[in-house]
């Protein structure tokens, strides 16, 4: 039986950007637009999974494999996407990599 998937985001990294950066970024900015709204717009349990999602992709022990996986396959010139899938039993991390297409 699979997990059940209750939380879904997709961050992609650039040679510029890695996934610690993006996620540490988007981590900040949740947790800065959670605080101001929490006392007009009450819990916002959508903001809340993915701070929790980002969060748990901060602290493991493998985002520097992580990391050194997505800039391998951006090297190698692919459009590369890291997937965290947070679900009841904990985090799932995906990286999904296509050709990356130019444009002339």
């Amino acid at each position: 039986m699979t997990d059940q998937i209750v939380k879904k985001i997709i961050l992609e990294p650039s040679l510029d950007r890695c996934v610690e950066t993006i996620a540490r970024r988007r981590y900040w900015d949740l947790v800065d637009e959670y605080s101001r709204t929490i006392l007009t717009k009450g819990i916002l349990r959508d903001v809340e999974m993915k701070i929790e999602a980002l969060r748990l992709f901060l602290e493991d022990l493998n985002i520097h494999e992580y990391r050194r996986k997505t800039e391998d396959l951006m090297g190698k010139g692919k459009k590369v996407f890291l997937v965290l899938e947070l679900t009841r039993e904990g985090l799932n991390v995906v990286i999904e990599h296509h050709e990356s297409m130019t444009v002339s």
